[in-house]
């Protein structure tokens, strides 16, 4: 492979340029970082690189998912119809104690759908149980193999799992014990860890984050050494936070020390700083927007998960006055159920236009933005990956403009996001190396990866079907939780109404 590339005549979208009608330029790429952009390189700089013909083709920084699972992509379209609570009593079983193999191919499913629909960069919040140094191992030599840049966090907890659910209590002790009941160590998981920080340190594809589950899911003493670990190595951090009402009923309700607001308890953890993202946050009230933006924070926005689970909208407009950081991710593949963030940009659009009816709705240019620098920021990346200009890394992707997608051409900005389904994308660079070129990926065989995925599938789905009958015992508890929930009232609302209701009748 050459050290150099010429990326040569594609129109360059940049973030302060002219994001409507960006020019044509020429992008030099030296070993995994663009070293010059221009309409007139000289001789010298080009003697030697490889040219990638970008004629008629938008060149565009690649997308950053920024919050994402690998641990159920064997899990897609399994499920539809369940709020979260009730999602998570099937999922969590298909993702934990699974075999080497199974972990390298569920890996490089969502690595394959991620570089083909234009994402560069995954921060993999990965359910890993056990967390152990060859499972570690297994995934992120998928990603180095397919070369998908990966933020990896693997998360910790050290409160069970049932402990999602509020009004836990109502479940019968066998059935709390099937859902999880099990306590951690913080010190052995914070341990292990940061050991593997250290054993596989960031270099190349590979950078390293620090993923505490949730609130409900981590002591104090977890949180405070996640905070304190993320500071250490000058990490992101994320925790999933809000992404139902059922967690904001917790919180006010079991977390009254802390005010009622899981903020206010990351806060006590020292967590709530320029490093902290959280996840979702459908239900987060507007004093704790405030809150978050005046340290910094961020939160990552999952609008189609949280549409398909049924938690909500998350409060995009009211972050946005706030001044809140904001990212794009595309979360599960068996809660969205894809990775395309052509359709999670898409749906921030839509959706902050639907959600006042006051102007100044989101703009195409700006969403662009969360869904790549934004994104980065998330990891403490901004001043890597996220844009084309020179000193970053090589990471970006090619549109064919022949697609109807541009037909015709008037604004690369809009048409990205209102227009492109990834469909137009025909060559994809990650860290300076061509991984897919002429829409065939050049690092792994397609063909070997779809009957090694059959082969697997023929066992995985009994077993699925297994875990459905065993755990469907849950579901009566399940359902009378879920309503106390909806009886409790809480002043938020992030449902849209039905078109019948009427102003005083509005769902919560």
């Amino acid at each position: 492979m050459a050290e150099k590339l010429l990326i040569k005549g594609g129109l360059v979208y940049d973030h302060d340029g002219d994001v409507h009608r960006p020019p044509m330029a020429d992008i030099l790429v030296a070993g995994d970082q663009i070293s010059a952009i221009g309409d007139a390189l000289s001789a010298e700089q080009i003697a030697g690189a490889e040219v990638v013909d970008a004629s008629n083709h938008l060149v565009v920084p690649g997308l950053i998912n920024a919050h994402y699972h690998s641990h159920d992509t064997l899990c897609r379209g399994l499920f539809e119809d369940l709020p979260l609570e009730f999602w998570l009593l099937y999922t969590l079983p298909m993702g934990t104690f699974r075999s080497k193999e199974e972990i390298r191919l569920r890996t490089l499913v969502g690595a394959l759908e991620s570089m083909r629909c234009g994402i560069t960069t995954v921060q993999d919040m990965l359910g890993l149980i056990p967390l152990t140094e060859e499972n570690v191992d297994v995934v992120l030599d998928a990603y180095e193999e397919i070369g998908e840049r990966v933020v990896f966090s693997p998360m910790v907890f050290d409160i069970p799992a049932v402990a999602m659910l509020r009004y836990k209590d109502l479940l019968p002790p066998e059935i709390q014990e099937m859902m999880g009941n099990q306590a951690g160590d913080p010190k052995e998981q914070l341990d292990m860890l940061e050991a593997q920080i250290k054993r596989r340190p960031a270099k190349g594809v590979t950078h390293w984050a620090v993923g505490p589950f949730a609130p409900q899911r981590c002591s104090l003493d977890l949180l405070a050494g996640c905070a304190d670990l993320a500071d250490r190595h000058d990490l992101g951090t994320y925790i999933h936070v809000y992404e139902t009402r059922g967690q904001v009923v917790m919180a006010r309700e079991m977390y009254g020390e802390y005010g009622g607001s899981f903020i206010n308890y990351l806060d006590k953890a020292g967590m709530l700083n320029h490093r902290l993202n959280i996840a979702h946050s459908v239900w987060i009230s507007r004093e704790e927007m405030d809150q978050m933006a005046g340290a910094d924070a961020g939160a990552v926005l999952c609008f189609n998960s949280n549409m398909k689970l049924k938690s909500g909208i998350s409060p995009m407009r009211d972050m946005r006055d706030a001044g809140m950081r904001v990212g794009l991710g595309c979360d599960n593949c068996s809660g969205s159920d894809v990775q395309n963030m052509f359709q999670a940009i898409k749906a921030y659009c839509m959706l902050g236009a639907v959600s006042e009816s006051e102007p100044e709705t989101p703009l195409a240019q700006e969403v662009l933005r969360h869904g790549t620098l934004g994104s980065a920021r998330t990891a403490c990346m901004d001043d890597q990956i996220g844009a084309l200009k020179p000193g970053y890394k090589a990471d970006m992707m090619l549109l064919d403009m022949n697609d109807t997608a541009y037909l015709p051409y008037n604004s690369a900005a809009r048409q990205l996001v209102y227009s492109e389904t990834g469909r137009s994308i025909d060559t994809v660079i990650i860290d300076g190396k061509i991984v897919m070129k002429d829409r065939v990926v050049q690092t792994i065989n397609e063909d070997d990866l779809r009957q090694e995925v059959a082969d697997l599938m023929k066992s995985f789905i009994p077993e699925y079907e297994d875990v459905v009958k065993q755990r469907e015992v849950a579901l009566p508890y399940l359902r009378e939780a879920h309503q106390r929930v909806w009886d409790t009232d809480i002043g938020l609302r992030r449902f849209i109404a039905r078109t019948n209701y009427g102003d005083g009748d509005l769902p919560q």
